[in-house]
């Protein structure tokens, strides 16, 4: 199967997953007030028009759905481009009654990032044509629609109303005049259709466009085409524009479903100056096109878009610097340590190991993201790390990282199906093993955010589908690329120590980095839970290893034997059950006041919560630096370590009356993750300097030093 055909199939999944949550969002969030004032209120404001003052027997009449768009925000096209969703309308007419198509207006390329998107800004017009019966009686006909829409900036909202228009019927009737300066308007959007010849033809990796309308270079600004089909062409990518007396010629770069069967049928959008005397005076005039496939056509190059392939680079190269992380680099330590043990074996099995292992660490990026994708679809503000934000997860990962510890430091034994840790990579009941450590090691990768690969992520999580799960298994790839290597490479296999006794010892020694993992993540729980969840864990470890205990001892009678198995049956029973009891609201334990009451030890700056009422009060008088962390980040404690916990820190902010705050994201934060998404990021750790009441922050890096912080500062006006 190529790589093509596997993108073509995961943009499909991809699509059908976040369709399904949008019209779930969608339905639970309505779109009741219509106050662009109101903060809580819809972001698109929408009605029905009639252009017609009633209802005549078989005689079809116009109405429109008109949106108007929160500015900065915009809706989507039939074809949304890289990202969104369109604009639905469910009609529930009278008995007879039929709606047609909706007539779309021609839209604008909305650019994000590197990418683009076809959509609607400010103002949107939807002309549906409503035919109704022959037999109109003297009476009124409501009509019905439930419309659904998605409306994004840095974020993405589903709405939805249902509408109700409600029309005389049965006697002569007249165009609304009130309404025809709106129908003109939506009709002059509207896309022309007319018999042009248009013809294409593919050229490399080019497709050239060229539809019969001449014109004037000096007068065209631009023409821009948008296909019906998505991913036919790349749309970031430049069209480039050749104009003769008779032919009009596009250079397009071929999309990601693009095949010599592909129908590039759409529209073109012309923008010409009309003005006199050098006067600039643009209009817009839309065409609808059916082009034939053609070889007759001169070409040109096209250079095509790479902020895509950037994103993926960034992310691949995030991936494999998680490895070296302190979160993931024991489990990975553990899988070499097993590939030792198997030096001399069945090459064709090694390597299927590291497929295996593989696999599982794509397929959990890749679920993250799909989950990740739908519950930002439906409306939730959430981003990498997420799931450590709850405290039973947290509860679940301290029983799992103390019980490989045991593991290793030979307390008791797990066979084969446990996630391979040390076990034999010749057998084939390993094969799981291998899969479940690549599960793991994602798993543990969540709250460390590796240099290049927030912005990879951040990127991912505003773009399409496919391009958001595309980065995450590049994420997932470089991550699982070195142990592959490892397993392909007997000549890296050779340069390891050779098996012996010193693998007893390595393998307790990496009992202590779990056990240290462990004692970090009833730290974090601290911080969500308190002390209580604390004392719930901490019980749930002595049952376990009561648990395990029991098991060892036994024998004697049969009886004595199922005695013991089912009690500590029972023990594990109620060790798993005690972190449920952490699975409502977070409480946030003792956190509520870390932020406002730093500790005796702390040398750095004074610091204070943050809120965006803190922030916009404090930037109207004067800088102000933001540490958006969580207790569960490693990077983000290592740097308020190494970069902010100092008293030259404190004697740069004072000079220059720069005030900290510090946004807590260990549990959910709505105003934490707004912020995070302005700038373009799915997770901690985000550092931002506002020099004052106007303009955006400065990015600082995810690597702080104490030197980058000061220069920052320093460099104030």
């Amino acid at each position: 199967m190529s790589i093509k055909t596997l993108l073509q199939r995961a943009t499909q999944l991809s699509r059908q997953l976040v369709v399904t949550v949008w019209l779930a969002g969608a339905t639970m969030a309505g779109a009741q007030a219509s106050d662009f004032s109101a903060p809580d209120g819809p972001n698109v404001q929408v009605s029905l028009v009639s252009e017609v003052t009633g209802v005549e027997a078989g005689k079809p009449f116009w109405v429109m759905l008109r949106q108007e768009i929160r500015p900065g925000w915009h809706t989507y096209w039939r074809n949304p481009g890289d990202s969104g969703a369109p604009t639905e309308i469910t009609w529930d007419l009278p008995a007879g009654y039929s709606a047609g198509e909706i007539q779309w207006p021609f839209p604008e390329r909305i650019t994000y990032g590197p990418l683009v998107n076809f959509g609607y800004n400010n103002l949107a017009l939807y002309p549906v044509l409503i035919t109704p019966p022959a037999d109109v009686v003297v009476g009124t006909a409501t009509l019905r629609a439930k419309v659904r829409w998605l409306v994004c900036a840095d974020i993405c909202i589903p709405e939805n109303t249902t509408l109700t228009l409600t029309l005389p019927t049965g006697t002569a009737a007249g165009i609304d005049m009130s309404s025809q300066a709106v129908f003109l308007a939506a009709r002059q959007k509207v896309p022309a259709v007319i018999d042009l010849d248009a013809r294409w033809a593919s050229v490399g990796q080019q497709l050239v466009l060229q539809v019969p309308l001449g014109g004037d270079p000096k007068q065209v600004r631009k023409v821009d085409y948008f296909p019906f089909t998505d991913g036919v062409i790349e749309n970031p990518a430049a069209q480039q524009l050749n104009l003769t007396d008779n032919n009009m010629t596009l250079t397009l770069a071929q999309g990601w479903d693009y095949s010599a069967a592909s129908s590039l049928d759409g529209i073109i959008v012309v923008y010409e100056n009309v003005g006199f005397d050098g006067a600039e005076d643009v209009v817009a005039s839309a065409f609808e096109i059916q082009p034939a496939a053609r070889s007759d056509i001169a070409t040109a190059p096209v250079a095509s878009g790479t902020g895509i392939w950037t994103a993926i680079l960034f992310a691949f190269v995030g991936g494999l610097i998680l490895n070296l992380m302190p979160c993931v680099f024991p489990v990975l330590s553990i899988k070499v340590l097993s590939l030792v043990q198997q030096l001399g074996g069945d090459q064709t099995r090694i390597r299927a190991h590291g497929w295996v292992y593989l696999l599982g660490v794509v397929l959990s990026f890749t679920l993250i993201a799909g989950l990740l994708i739908g519950l930002r679809a439906g409306g939730a503000q959430i981003g990498w790390g997420f799931q450590l934000q709850s405290p039973w997860v947290i509860g679940l990962l301290v029983y799992l990282f103390f019980l490989i510890g045991l593991n290793l430091s030979g307390f008791f034994e797990i066979g084969t199906r446990m996630m391979g840790l040390g076990e034999s990579l010749v057998q084939r009941e390993g094969y799981s093993g291998s899969f479940l450590t690549g599960v793991l090691a994602t798993i543990v990768a969540a709250p460390c955010t590796a240099p290049f690969m927030a912005s990879a992520i951040g990127f991912a999580l505003t773009q399409s589908n496919l391009v958001a799960l595309t980065i995450f298994a590049a994420l997932g790839l470089g991550m699982a690329a070195p142990y592959l290597l490892l397993c392909y490479s007997p000549a890296l296999l050779r340069a390891l120590p050779r098996p012996g006794a010193w693998m007893a010892r390595f393998k307790e020694l990496l009992a202590f980095p779990m056990y240290a993992s462990a004692i970090w993540l009833v730290w974090v729980l601290t911080q969500q839970a308190g002390s209580m969840g604390v004392l719930l864990i901490l019980g749930g470890l002595l049952l376990l290893v009561f648990a395990i205990w029991l098991v060892r001892e036994l024998g004697g009678s049969l009886l004595r034997r199922r005695v013991l198995m089912v009690t500590a049956i029972i023990l594990v029973g109620l060790a798993l059950s005690l972190p449920i009891q952490l699975a409502g609201p977070a409480t946030g334990g003792e956190s509520q006041d870390r932020a406002s009451a730093p500790s005796q030890s702390y040398a750095g700056p004074t610091y204070s919560a943050y809120t965006d009422a803190n922030l916009a009060s404090l930037r109207a008088a004067g800088p102000v630096f933001v540490n958006l962390t969580a207790a569960w980040c490693i990077t983000c404690k290592v740097n308020e370590a190494v970069a902010l916990n100092h008293e030259a820190v404190r004697s740069a902010f004072e000079a220059k009356n720069v005030e900290y705050l510090k946004g807590d994201w260990t549990n959910q934060d709505a105003e934490i993750s707004r912020l995070l998404e302005a700038y373009g990021r799915s997770g901690v750790p985000l550092y931002l300097l506002y020099a004052g009441a106007t303009g955006e922050a400065q990015v600082l890096p995810q690597i702080l030093t104490q030197g980058i912080v000061i220069d920052a500062i320093n460099g104030l006006p």
